[in-house]
């Protein structure tokens, strides 16, 4: 997803990830899901919220829109304790590609990324310990 493009494709994508999302939601669990019913659970809550959330933010203004990560997203990102910097797509769990920088939404840093807003500080647990990062630039 480029912010740069015109707010109706954007709006155009984002009602198709409500479908996948939304509409074949089960099917997307099936085929993205554990079978570890506690994992399940967290993830089909966590997209419930997220297709809550697009439902919202395609019902207001256009400006917040493109200062706001969705799935497709290409963002950047400042860690806060070295002031280095990451640009990452946020992309669907058949696209991830670390060496490419693209990662999943259901991944620990794709959750904590989605749904944030540029300037957002957002601290990610990892298994090297916790990270705190500022969200700089979203396309």
């Amino acid at each position: 997803m480029n912010h740069s493009l015109p707010l109706d494709t954007l709006r155009d994508q984002l009602r198709l990830q409500l479908v996948v999302l939304g509409e074949e939601k089960q099917a997307f669990l099936d085929a993205h899901a554990p079978k570890q019913e506690s994992e399940r659970k967290q993830i089909y809550q966590f997209i419930t919220e997220y297709v809550q959330f697009v439902e919202k933010e395609l019902k207001s203004s256009d400006e917040r829109l493109p200062s706001t990560v969705f799935i497709g997203c290409e963002v950047t990102i400042s860690y806060l304790d070295d002031a280095t910097s990451d640009t990452f797509k946020i992309v669907y769990p058949h696209d991830a590609d670390p060496e490419q920088n693209n990662i999943s939404f259901l991944s620990p840093v794709g959750r904590q990324l989605l749904m944030s807003r540029i300037e957002d500080i957002i601290s990610v647990e990892t298994p090297a310990g916790a990270m705190r990062m500022r969200m700089l630039h979203i396309q």
